[in-house]
């Protein structure tokens, strides 16, 4: 077997490995969030599985975060909690339908606010260590994939802002009076310091703030124990995965 031969049948193998973790959380998250006491639970757990199954080839975003997010949605709602979603760092959509696909379910009805150079990431900074410069440019996501996933939810197009453009520039021109989960995917140092300035003090209290890249990448750790600790906020951190952790405004 020639070089090319192995690299490709590695790619593949990783590929499938890739694809029977993600079906194996699938099930493992199926039944835990399943209980005989309650058969209701079996109804609920397999529409949340339905979607995050949808969702897969839409987004990086491992199973348990994925998960959260929809668990996070469904409890603002019920708890009526006023305020969008915000998601910045989009990819190609899919954990941002996955909150999208609640915004009907309570009234007010809810916009969903996406927010997304769709050029990759931009060039990190000192802050986010040694390891980050290879990575600029990743995550390059395609917007027609991205309304594509909406449109496979049945998400209204009404629902939905798309706002194109890098960070410091696109957010200086949209105000979202209120967040009720603010939704941060954005790796590097200063995209995180952006994202809390701009848009925490619109979520409400009780509402959430998500870090997806809190345990990964240090740049966004720093970015958020600074805030966290500027703001002197008393906060629980909770994790989700290795990487993904969040934490809810608190009430005043």
């Amino acid at each position: 077997m020639g070089e090319k031969a192995r690299y490709q049948a590695s790619l593949l193998a990783a590929w499938a490995q890739l694809q029977i973790l993600y079906c194996f959380n699938l099930i493992a998250y199926y039944f835990r969030n399943t209980s005989p006491v309650h058969p209701h639970s079996f109804r609920k757990s397999f529409r949340m599985m339905q979607v995050v199954h949808k969702v897969k080839g839409y987004t990086a975003v491992f199973v348990p975060r994925l998960v959260a997010l929809y668990k996070l949605s469904d409890e603002v709602n019920r708890l009526s909690l006023p305020g969008d979603f915000v998601e910045c760092g989009v990819y190609n959509g899919g954990s941002a339908a996955i909150m999208a696909s609640f915004c009907e379910k309570t009234e007010p009805k809810r916009n969903i606010w996406l927010f997304d150079s769709f050029e990759g990431l931009p060039k990190p900074t000192e802050a986010d260590g040694y390891e980050a410069p290879p990575y600029e440019g990743w995550c390059h996501g395609d917007l027609e994939k991205v309304k594509r996933i909406f449109r496979k939810l049945s998400i209204p197009e009404s629902r939905v802002h798309i706002v194109k453009g890098w960070f410091q520039d696109t957010f200086p021109t949209v105000e979202i009076p209120q967040i009720a989960i603010l939704h941060i995917d954005a790796d590097w140092y200063e995209s995180v310091k952006l994202c809390l300035e701009k848009f925490y003090d619109c979520v409400q209290p009780g509402g959430y703030i998500v870090l997806d890249d809190y345990g990964d990448w240090q740049g966004c750790k720093i970015a958020a124990d600074e805030f966290i600790k500027s703001r002197a906020l008393d906060v629980k951190l909770i994790q989700v995965d290795y990487t993904g952790f969040y934490f809810r405004k608190p009430k005043k």
